[in-house]
């Protein structure tokens, strides 16, 4: 996260923006070296409910042929990360 002045926010209002949406950074605007604002991106929601997501994906393309080499490739993703413990425990 970055900060910038309130006066030189202004002055470089446009490209401050740009760079918050195309690049999903947070800026804290200050004055007198206190933070007063801040600018962040949007999230987008989705339209999507719980309700519905089970329909969602069993609408999704079955992947046919490329099934078993996704399946290899999600299981030699995950054994490059620790596994996780549980915080119940």
């Amino acid at each position: 996260m970055e900060r910038v002045k309130v006066a030189e926010a202004a002055e470089h209002l446009s490209e401050l923006v740009h760079r918050v949406c195309q690049d999903s950074v947070t800026v804290e605007l200050e004055d007198d070296n206190t933070v007063v604002a801040r600018i962040v991106p949007v999230t987008t929601k989705s339209s999507l409910t719980i309700g519905e997501l089970n329909g969602f994906l069993q609408s999704l393309p079955d992947l046919g042929d490329d099934a078993e080499g996704f399946k290899l490739d999600v299981c030699g993703i995950r054994q490059c990360f620790p596994e996780e413990s549980d915080p119940w425990d």
